[in-house]
């Protein structure tokens, strides 16, 4: 699920439970859009959790094939701060927001 301000959903055409596909340089997954104010416009929420391809009936719809959800693994470029070593996992990336 992607948490989308609703100011922005308006701005795309995308209504609350409509899928969409999240691309950014990286890679693309599809989801389904949650329209919430929490989320600062112009920004997506997106939580780790889905995206699973391998854990049984539950997390995938073709076991080892079709993952429910989209794993955000592939979404995140693998760049790397210079001074920490971080990833950026708990910083951002570019991303285009289509609906389905």
């Amino acid at each position: 699920m992607a948490k989308i301000n609703p100011v922005d959903g308006k701005k795309l055409g995308i209504n609350n439970g409509e899928k969409v596909r999240l691309t950014s340089p990286t890679g693309s997954i599809e989801c389904t859009a949650k329209l919430w104010e929490g989320v600062l416009p112009g920004t997506v929420a997106k939580c780790y959790g889905q995206g699973h391809w391998a854990y049984g009936r539950l997390a995938a719809k073709v076991f080892g094939k079709i993952p429910r959800g989209g794993n955000n693994n592939d979404l995140i470029p693998a760049v790397y701060d210079r001074l920490s070593g971080s990833t950026v996992r708990h910083a951002g990336t570019r991303i285009k927001i289509e609906k389905i």
